[in-house]
């Protein structure tokens, strides 16, 4: 089984230079309990963080603390409008 969902490799793929630094960076989150989709969080990580190292680390260590707080910065505007969803493939997001 793959620990990545296959839109997410192929975003890291994709954005990233080093796939095994990104990967790296994002390992805390793999093993966060809770009842939301890691690959859920993944994704909104990999859109907050604007394809830059420094920021996979500091989402991953906030998705960590408390995964809520990425995805409502991903996924929902300041008027608390939902503009995306990362239950569903990095690819169309808008």
């Amino acid at each position: 089984m793959a620990i990545f969902e296959d839109d997410i490799e192929l975003w890291l793929k994709e954005n990233y230079a080093d796939v095994t630094r990104a990967k790296q960076a994002l390992k805390p989150v793999l093993v966060i309990e809770t009842a939301i989709s890691i690959s859920r969080i993944l994704r909104s990580i990999l859109y907050l963080s604007e394809r830059d190292y420094d920021s996979l680390a500091v989402y991953a260590k906030k998705a960590v603390d408390d995964p809520r707080n990425v995805l409502w910065w991903a996924e929902y505007d300041n008027r608390n409008v939902q503009r995306r969803d990362f239950t569903q493939s990095l690819y169309g997001q808008g």
